[in-house]
């Protein structure tokens, strides 16, 4: 409650400490305008801040999920009340560089990172102020109750957690009726530890009469809740989620499954590519044209169908780098290609011969990150010797990818050689954000100055 009511004086404050600036300036706004910004500041801030549940605060309390979230609603706010800006005012530009917004934005900036930094510090201390605790425990000792104690340690600002009540317990179960034993048992003993919440991690097979179980913990007025342990049936990490009243369990987290992950995807894709085409294409694309030409017969352009998103195919484009009529077009590019022109061989180290992509891109067949597409052929061949070849078109191919950028570019040799390209990109679409799409760009480019050996 403190941090909310302390956010929106900050926001407030910011917006007076720029209407005074903005006066000073004389930047000519009027009164009616004047007088909606600090209504328009809160009715923002308090849209943002509920539609990212920035306060809610729950028995388990995730700092990361905190710091992320008061991150975009200071961000989606902005946006909000500079295109307030944008629609009621003309001379918006010239507000954009004043003085009044780089003090606000100065000042919110670092209202925001102190006051993280302070809530940090704050709610680290807050267990040793609470005089009655709330109590929580595991029990059943296997992968995933262990997986679980290290999720609750790490978010028991709130809780008191004690840990897994019989980690140093070797007994097995053979049959439910010893199972049902040993749990109330377990219950009854925790109650006397005062524990007020209690996790029961067990295989499924033993989780049968749960109605029977909850009134064992109601009676002992202690909170129960049942996880199932799925590490026998796969060492692999699944990810669960729910559907209405059903538990769903998915073979990994795909962050792009989110529409609004996917809506900032979209945004960056398309911000960047109108970018690259009209301060880069729109005079490359000409010099280019006019050196392939000059040195080769045929079109400037290659297309090439490739599989995209959903294993659907697309026309990819690139600068014709090789003669035309010269073998087979499915066979990779090999190290010292007789296929390929002089200027060819430029553009390729370069990768300048990926740039139409950026059109790709436009058109939606495309993103600027993501796995890199592959012939049909080779999607076909591959699919036979990598079981999960195909996790990788779950989501739209990129010009460039976390692969290229960690040197598994160029000629696959051996089926190894991809599999550890597709190993690459399957941990792009399970740990995909928008940081981590900027952060490849910036690589690319600093692969590229740097120049790849395997670029040929």
């Amino acid at each position: 409650m403190c941090c909310a009511i302390a956010d929106m004086i900050a926001m407030i404050f910011g917006t007076i400490l720029c209407l005074n600036v903005a006066t000073e300036e004389q930047i000519g706004w009027n009164t009616l305008f004047l007088n909606k910004m600090i209504p328009i500041t809160i009715l923002s801030w308090l849209f943002s801040v509920t539609y990212f549940q920035l306060y809610r605060v729950d028995v388990l309390f995730s700092l990361e999920y905190f710091f992320r979230n008061s991150w975009r609603a200071f961000f989606t706010q902005r946006i909000l009340w500079h295109s307030y800006i944008f629609i009621f005012q003309d001379n918006v530009l010239y507000f954009f560089g004043s003085k009044a917004n780089l003090f606000q934005l100065s000042f919110l900036l670092f209202y925001f990172l102190s006051s993280r930094i302070l809530f940090t510090l704050v709610i680290g201390k807050i267990k040793g102020w609470v005089f009655k605790r709330y109590t929580v425990a595991i029990w059943g000792f296997n992968k995933t109750s262990i997986e679980l104690a290290s999720h609750l340690e790490t978010n028991s600002f709130f809780i008191d957690f004690i840990g897994i009540i019989n980690e140093n317990s070797s007994e097995t179960y053979t049959s439910n009726d010893n199972f049902s034993i040993a749990l109330c048992e377990a219950i009854h003993n925790a109650s006397k530890e005062n524990v007020n919440e209690l996790y029961i991690v067990s295989s499924p097979e033993f989780i049968s009469d749960l109605n029977y179980f909850f009134e064992v913990g109601d009676k002992h007025c202690m909170r129960l809740k049942f996880v199932p342990d799925f590490s026998a049936i796969s060492k692999k990490h699944f990810s669960s989620s729910h559907l209405n009243n059903f538990h769903v369990i998915k073979p990994r987290y795909e962050p792009l499954q989110n529409a609004y992950n996917r809506l900032a995807k979209r945004i960056f894709d398309l911000a960047f590519s109108l970018m690259v085409i009209i301060f880069i294409l729109s005079w490359l694309y000409p010099l280019l044209a006019f050196l392939i030409k000059k040195q080769s017969k045929g079109p400037v352009l290659f297309k090439q169908m490739r599989t995209g998103k959903k294993n659907e195919p697309f026309w990819c484009y690139k600068f014709r780098s090789m003669y035309i009529n010269m073998g087979d077009e499915s066979q990779q590019a090999q190290k010292g290609d007789s296929r390929i022109t002089p200027i060819g061989k430029f553009i390729r180290r370069t990768s300048l011969d990926e740039m139409p992509q950026f059109f790709n891109v436009l058109m939606g067949n495309m993103s600027v990150v993501g796995p890199r597409p592959h012939m049909i052929k080779h999607t076909t061949d591959y699919n036979d010797h990598i079981h999960n070849f195909m996790v990788r078109h779950f989501v739209k191919p990129g010009i460039t990818g976390l692969s290229q950028v960690s040197g598994l570019r160029g000629e696959t040799k051996k089926v190894s050689d991809m599999k550890r390209r597709v190993s690459t990109d399957i941990k792009y679409v399970q740990s995909w954000s928008l940081i981590t799409d900027i952060k490849i760009c910036f690589l690319t480019i600093i692969v590229t100055l740097k120049g790849d050996k395997n670029a040929f």
